[in-house]
């Protein structure tokens, strides 16, 4: 092999290193900062989404740290990944509906609020849950 092969190869894994962890990094800002503005209001209720690359999830915790009810969108109709996640809020607005919970506040978690998890608040806003 050659040194200068050896020597670019290091110098791009670096990078891609340093890359990698500058986006953990601002998701650790984004996270603390929304968990920050969330508990300062002190809700009775808080959803939080957690999402992986097929699934979105979301939790009710109640204000003594108790989950309340728990939602996935694994099963749910729809042809994207987005679609499913808005049905998916629907259909936990339901479950909260049968649990009388009609407002709670809406921890994304750190995720930016944009697609899966945009849908998700949408669902549950046509699901007449107030966030």
């Amino acid at each position: 092999m050659d040194f200068r092969f050896i020597f670019y190869l290091f110098i791009t894994m670096a990078y891609l290193k340093n890359k990698l962890l500058e986006k953990q990094r601002k998701y650790l800002r984004r996270k603390q900062r929304v968990n920050t503005q969330i508990k300062e209001t002190n809700p009775e209720y808080r959803v939080i989404i957690t999402r992986s690359l097929m699934h979105v999830t979301a939790d009710v915790i109640a204000a003594d740290g108790k989950v309340v009810a728990t939602c996935t969108d694994k099963g749910v109709a729809g042809k994207t990944k987005t679609e499913r996640a808005e049905n998916a809020g629907v259909a936990f607005a339901e479950v909260l509906k049968s649990k009388k919970i009609e407002a709670v506040a809406f921890d994304r978690n750190g995720y930016l609020y944009h697609g899966r998890v945009k849908a998700f608040a949408d669902g549950l806003r046509k699901g007449w849950i107030q966030l």
